[in-house]
């Protein structure tokens, strides 16, 4: 199955949140199940908001000692080429990762403790469609990242 239609597959059953959805998204796209590609992705799963590769390796190795930072790497990397998880960028210049949830997304993330809010009502449309125009690329979807501090931050 092409990694598009595993994709569309995901957005008609909403967001992959799971650690076994997106073990079955890698297996149907050619991947193989290894213990620690599945602690790295239950880590994920149970992540909420955005996440780092440290993080992700501290909690996986609650599961699997021997786990090392490269297969973090690795699986998220994966993950990033099939569209399952989406980097974010921080205004720092670091990034974290957040599972994806649409081909339409806004976060707005805090400069402070880096908290990840998705919101709605983004119209980009008549933007989007010059982009298009400009660059003679079909648009298929984008991802909008505001920095701010939270209102916890901000007390």
């Amino acid at each position: 199955m092409k990694i598009e239609k595993l994709f569309q597959n995901r957005l008609d059953s909403d967001a992959v949140s799971t650690s076994e959805q997106l073990l079955g998204v890698l297996l149907e796209a050619g991947y193989s199940n290894t213990r620690p590609r599945q602690v790295v992705l239950q880590a994920i799963a149970s992540a909420e908001g955005c996440f780092s590769p440290a993080e992700i390796l501290e909690r996986g190795r609650l599961r699997y000692a021997r786990l090392g930072l490269a297969t973090v790497y690795r699986t998220l990397n994966l993950l990033v080429s099939l569209d399952l998880v989406h980097k974010v960028h921080q205004e720092s210049g670091c990034h974290s990762y957040a599972l994806a949830e649409s081909v339409h997304e806004q976060h707005v993330v805090c400069e402070c403790c880096h908290q990840m809010v998705e919101f709605e009502g983004c119209d980009l449309g008549s933007l989007l469609m010059a982009i298009g125009q400009e660059t003679g690329f079909r648009i298929k979807g984008h991802r909008l990242e505001v920095f701010g501090i939270c209102p916890q931050c901000q007390k």
